[in-house]
């Protein structure tokens, strides 16, 4: 009866442990992800900012240029 006992109990925990290990790793991703994200955030902006002003400014002003040539 104590055999079974201790086997139930190993089980729960290499059940427990496997869980907890799961966890971790769903941390440690989430993780990187932020450090990835915060690394990244300032050439991000910019490289979204200048996107922005190419479309709204740069191409109908050169567009606008060319038609009134014409």
């Amino acid at each position: 009866m104590k055999r079974q006992e201790s086997r139930n109990r190993m089980a729960y925990l290499d059940e427990l442990v496997a869980d907890i290990g799961y966890r971790a790793q769903l941390i440690s991703r989430s993780q990187k992800l932020d450090s990835g994200i915060m690394t990244t955030r300032a050439a991000g902006f910019a490289a979204g900012f200048l996107t922005a002003v190419l479309f709204v400014l740069i191409i109908p002003l050169t567009v606008w240029y060319f038609i009134g040539i014409l």
